[in-house]
C-alpha cells in the first residue's frame, strides 16, 4: 500500500501532490469567488474595471495557499528563490512586451488591422496602469503558480519535463475555453503560450521570468495596444486597436491576438528559441529538486 503513495526516492508520488494542490487551490478560490459572486455578481466590464480585483485576488490567494501546503507537507520546490529574481523578472517583461508588440504591430503594418492613438490623457493612463497592476496582474501571477509552480515540478519529477510542460500547457489552453469569444483555435494558441512559459520555467529553474512574461503580456495587449486580452475587451489604452470580427491568420478577432495564426508562428519561434537557450540556473538546491529535471547548464546569460 505504501508504494501507492510513496515513490522509490521516498517522496510522495507526484500525482498525489498535484491532486492535493488542485483540491486546496480549488476550495480556497472557489469559496472566495462564491462569496464575491453573492456580493457583487459576476458581470464585469472592460479590462480596466477595478472590480476585477474581487475575482483575481481570490485566485492568487488560492494559488498561494496550495503552494504553501505542498511546500510544507511534501517539500516540493516552487522556483521562488530570490537569487537573480529581479533580472529574470526584467527579462520576462522585455520578452513579453516584445512578442506582443510583434503580434500587434506587424498585422497593422500589413493592413490586416489598424492601430491609432488612444487619445487618453497621461493621468488617465497612469490611473489605468495602477488599476491593471492591482486588478489584472494578480491573475498572471496566480496562473503561473497554479500551473508552472508546484504542478510543473511535481509532474516533471514523476514523468518527464517535456510531458509536464505539455500537460500544463494543455490545461492552460483548456481553462481559457470558458473566456468570452473563445474558440478551439484560441485555446490551442493559449496552450502554446503555456508551453512557452513552461519551457522558460524548465530552462531557468525559476518562476520569476514567467511572472514577468505573463504580466507584461497582459499589460501590453490591453493597456499598450488596445487589444482584447483572452476575450476580455480593452478599456483605456495608449493605442487604440481595431480588428476584423472574426479570427484569421493576422488577427484573433474579438478574442485578441492570442487567437491569431501569426501569434502561433511567433510562439513556435519563441519555444524553439527557449529550447536552445542556455540561461543561468537557479541555486543548486532548488534546481536539483525543482528544476524540472534539467541538468545544470553552462555560464550565465540574462
Amino acid at each position: 500500500m505504501r508504494r501507492v503513495f510513496v515513490a522509490a526516492d521516498g517522496r510522495v508520488r507526484s500525482g498525489w501532490v498535484v491532486l492535493v494542490f488542485a483540491l486546496v487551490a480549488g476550495l480556497v478560490t472557489g469559496g472566495l469567488n462564491f462569496g464575491v459572486t453573492l456580493l457583487i455578481g459576476n458581470e464585469l466590464g472592460e479590462l480596466d474595471d477595478p472590480r476585477a480585483a474581487f475575482f483575481t485576488w481570490p485566485t492568487l490567494l488560492g494559488a498561494l495557499a496550495a503552494t504553501l501546503v505542498c511546500r510544507s507537507a511534501f517539500q516540493e520546490e516552487v522556483g521562488l528563490t530570490l537569487e537573480r529574481a529581479a533580472p529574470r523578472v526584467a527579462w520576462g517583461v522585455v520578452a513579453g512586451l516584445g512578442i506582443v508588440a510583434l503580434a500587434c504591430v506587424v498585422p497593422a503594418l500589413v493592413g490586416a488591422t489598424s492601430l491609432g492613438w488612444g487619445g487618453a490623457s497621461l493621468p488617465r493612463l497612469l490611473l489605468v496602469t495602477l488599476v491593471h497592476a492591482f486588478a489584472v496582474a494578480p491573475t498572471g501571477i496566480a496562473e503561473e503558480l497554479l500551473l508552472r509552480g508546484v504542478p510543473l515540478r511535481a509532474l516533471s519529477r514523476g514523468t518527464h519535463p517535456a510531458v509536464a510542460v505539455a500537460l500544463t500547457g494543455l490545461v492552460f489552453g483548456a481553462l481559457h475555453l470558458t473566456n468570452p469569444n473563445a474558440s478551439v483555435v484560441a485555446a490551442l494558441n493559449v496552450a502554446l503560450v503555456g508551453v512557452w512559459f513552461g519551457a522558460v520555467a524548465v530552462r531557468t529553474g525559476s518562476l520569476w521570468m514567467c511572472f514577468g512574461l505573463h504580466v507584461a503580456w497582459n499589460f501590453a495587449e490591453g493597456v499598450v495596444f488596445g487589444q482584447p486580452v483572452s476575450g476580455i475587451p480593452p478599456g483605456v489604452s495608449v493605442l487604440a486597436g481595431s480588428w476584423p470580427p472574426r479570427a484569421g491568420f493576422w488577427s484573433g478577432g474579438a478574442f485578441g491576438p492570442e487567437a491569431a495564426g501569426w501569434t502561433a508562428v511567433l510562439l513556435a519561434l519563441a519555444i524553439v528559441a527557449t529550447l536552445v537557450w542556455r540561461p543561468a540556473r537557479a541555486p543548486r538546491g532548488e534546481a536539483a529538486t525543482g528544476g524540472a529535471g534539467c541538468p545544470p547548464t553552462p555560464p550565465p546569460s540574462p
